[in-house]
């Protein structure tokens, strides 16, 4: 069997390392951009061997083209993509600066659906190439998207982090209707991230499990959505909250 070749789009502070770790260790040739330099320098050298490391800029079409072409050069075709888009700054509707927040909103956007778009077209090219023998497949690849608890619970005070990652959520939901007849998962994970845990100091008593996700839980449930044992589910989010979704409506009772 041809080894897997998996493309992830984002490193984050923590997620997109591990996830190339985990994916490295079940097999996968492992490839991962990231557009900021400091953290592709970082990472080159924490993955050493494990998984290719570059810097592009993965909010403009040609860096997103760029990323899949690097993958292909290396490794000739992609399997799998998990996307880990990054999380807007903190900021309550109160002092949004609107023409700052459409920008980024704009680019979330764009590259959600690049990544799907371009990742079908290399898709369709490989089935054209191989004929029946791979087209015959239910399961041609994956894109897994890693988006923060804001895309399904939403916070006073996070209004763009929660615009945005809904945006994105909606983004899978539609292309995973519209890409399962070319064999194409396309899925989510939202999850309370490490980050979260920093920023809140209210988190454990809002939930249950009293954390924030690991990144390498995170990278057990990217990898488990990439698996053939998976090949029913699309179009689904992944929910890893700690159970603090389940307390809608009972946080003050809870916290006392």
């Amino acid at each position: 069997m041809d080894q897997p070749v998996t493309l992830i789009l984002g490193l984050g502070q923590m997620t997109g390392e591990a996830v190339a770790r985990r994916f490295a260790d079940e097999g996968h040739a492992v490839i991962a951009c990231d557009p900021s330099l400091k953290r592709v320098e970082k990472f080159s050298d924490s993955l050493r061997d494990r998984a290719i490391v570059h810097q592009e800029d993965l909010d403009t079409r040609i860096g997103v083209k760029n990323a899949l072409a690097a993958a292909l050069e290396a490794y000739g075709k992609v399997d799998h993509i998990v996307a880990v888009p990054p999380i807007p700054p903190k900021t309550p509707f109160v002092e949004l600066d609107l023409a700052e927040f459409e920008k980024v909103h704009s680019k979330a956007l764009r590259t959600s659906i690049l990544t799907l778009q371009m990742f079908e077209r290399h898709v369709a090219k490989r089935v054209e190439e191989a004929g029946e023998t791979l087209g015959r497949r239910k399961q041609l690849g994956s894109v897994t998207f890693v988006l923060s608890l804001s895309a399904q619970q939403v916070n006073e005070g996070d209004f763009a982090d929660a615009v945005v990652q809904h945006s994105i959520l909606g983004v899978m939901r539609s292309g995973a209707v519209d890409l399962a007849s070319k064999g194409i998962r396309v899925n989510a994970i939202c999850a309370l991230r490490p980050r979260a845990e920093n920023e809140d100091p209210w988190l454990k008593k809002r939930t249950p499990l009293g954390r924030a996700s690991l990144a390498d839980e995170i990278a057990d449930a990217a990898l488990y959505l990439s698996l053939a044992k998976s090949a029913i589910i699309t179009g689904e989010t992944l929910t890893m909250d700690g159970g603090r979704s389940r307390l809608s409506g009972l946080i003050d009772d809870f916290d006392d």
